[in-house]
């Protein structure tokens, strides 16, 4: 079976960039990548870095729908280094049960790490965060890290602490894995770290867009992409946000992995790019 350059054979997907790029140009980008049916996650591991996932809930909300996923692996890290996986009762906070909705309503078939960085407080520490990120690339394998959090400038003024950062999204360019972070809710007036590093990473910023699948590229003091700010799950009059946003973008590349498991981050900027310019070209608006 041929979409737009993947060329799926006994189940294994194989891709030549430069020559799908040449055939999803013919085919479009949306009929070849987001619509394929081939598309659904399958194989691609992504590591929700956040508060915690409510399985149950989200089983509710899928089994009314008739749609099965794979069993939510959660960790809870802890200060003193250990990971527990144990721990799997409801999260304090709902903001991690929100993003992972998300990320599997654009790919169902993935298997989603939950690491829970917060535990029962609101706020989380760097040290928690970058063992969480590491665990992610070199214990789970993941081709996907959704930080739909971040930290605010202030928290970070050692120079030393913001280069342990860098280094661990540096850690996780070098091995092809695609990390998508949240800009500040209030960008441009403040910054968040890492969505600041947006060369290393994809970086997205959020706006009222048509529908779930819509993104843009949209480069802007220091954010790349607007992602769609709404989710299903978020209370009731809550605002856009980034977090939103971030998990949307994640899950339409988690879609594009299972296609192409070995994309790397640049190759996945630029068929982002495509794909969101194809859109608004059809569109005849640029906004």
């Amino acid at each position: 079976m041929l979409w737009g350059g993947f060329q799926v054979i006994e189940g294994a997907p194989s891709f030549d960039f430069f020559k799908a790029l040449q055939n999803l140009i013919k085919l479009g980008f949306l009929n070849g990548l987001i619509e394929n049916p081939l598309a659904d996650g399958s194989n691609v591991n992504i590591a929700l870095i956040d508060t915690g996932v409510n399985a149950v809930k989200l089983q509710r909300k899928f089994d009314g729908k008739g749609v099965n996923f794979k069993p939510i692996i959660h960790a809870l890290f802890k200060p003193d280094g250990i990971v527990d996986y144990s721990s799997t009762g409801s999260p304090l906070l709902p903001h991690g049960t929100v993003v992972a909705d998300i990320l599997l309503t654009h790919a169902p078939q993935a298997q989603i790490y939950s690491a829970n960085v917060f535990d029962l407080r609101s706020f989380t520490e760097l040290d928690r965060l970058l063992h969480a990120i590491h665990v992610a690339i070199h214990d789970w394998k993941c081709k996907v890290i959704n930080l739909s959090l971040g930290l605010p400038e202030e928290r970070l003024q050692q120079p030393w602490r913001r280069l342990q950062f860098l280094n661990a999204l540096e850690d996780a360019y070098r091995n092809d894995v695609l990390v998508f972070a949240a800009g500040h809710n209030d960008h441009p007036l403040g910054r968040s770290f890492p969505a600041v590093f947006e060369s290393s990473l994809f970086s997205v910023n959020k706006k009222l867009l048509e529908g779930m699948l819509k993104f843009k590229y949209f480069p802007d003091a220091g954010l790349e992409f607007l992602g769609h700010g709404h989710a299903d799950l978020a209370p009731l009059g809550s605002d856009l946000a980034t977090s939103w946003a971030t998990a949307h973008l994640a899950g339409t590349a988690a879609k594009i992995v299972s296609l192409y498991p070995k994309i790397k981050p640049f190759e996945m900027k630029s068929i982002l790019y495509w794909v969101s310019r194809e859109w608004y070209e059809q569109s005849g608006c640029d906004s």
